[in-house]
């Protein structure tokens, strides 16, 4: 299966220059303008789900992913990386193909990848794809839900007085 991956980004604590990848290959760092202009875009537009593993934003089929789970710098604590790769759409197991191609991406940028903690982070960003749908017709049926209940309730006050005046 391929991964389409857009971007992956990261900023050391040490003070090194940034690592950015995009479009398929590593950057200068001075092209962070770039990569942080795409989160930006990424962010603006899409819609954000906060958790434990960090921070998922959909836009379409893409999904920026923030977090430091499972990630290391030269074993010295965690990294924070941020990425956008399209989504799993109807894909089976995109987890571990992601986590194997954007493994190899952190990997160039000296980025250690714990890949069964960086795979959950993956799964976790995938389902938020389906909470978003399953939100969504709660909030698109919640609405005929509610009016359906209120037709209910004034239909029952109506044969209430009804059987009120006739008794």
């Amino acid at each position: 299966m391929s991964v389409i991956l857009k971007l992956v980004y990261a900023e050391y604590e040490s003070g090194e220059p940034p690592f950015v990848w995009l479009d398929g290959t590593r950057r200068r760092s001075e092209e962070k303008r770039t990569a942080i202009q795409w989160i930006g875009k990424v962010c603006r537009r899409g819609r954000e789900r906060r958790g434990e593993p960090g921070l998922v934003v959909r836009l379409g089929d893409w999904l920026l992913i923030q977090t430091t789970v499972g990630l290391g710098h030269d074993g010295n604590g965690p990294q924070g990386v941020v990425i956008i790769v399209k989504g799993p759409g109807s894909a089976v197991d995109w987890e571990s193909a992601a986590t194997e191609r954007i493994t190899g991406v952190l990997l160039d940028g000296r980025i250690t990848v714990d890949r069964e903690k960086f795979r959950s982070v993956l799964a976790w960003a995938a389902r938020s794809r389906v909470d978003d749908k399953k939100q969504a017709l709660k909030t698109m049926l919640g609405g005929q839900w509610e009016a359906a209940r209120t037709r209910r309730k004034r239909s029952g006050k109506r044969t209430d007085g009804e059987h009120a005046d006739s008794g």
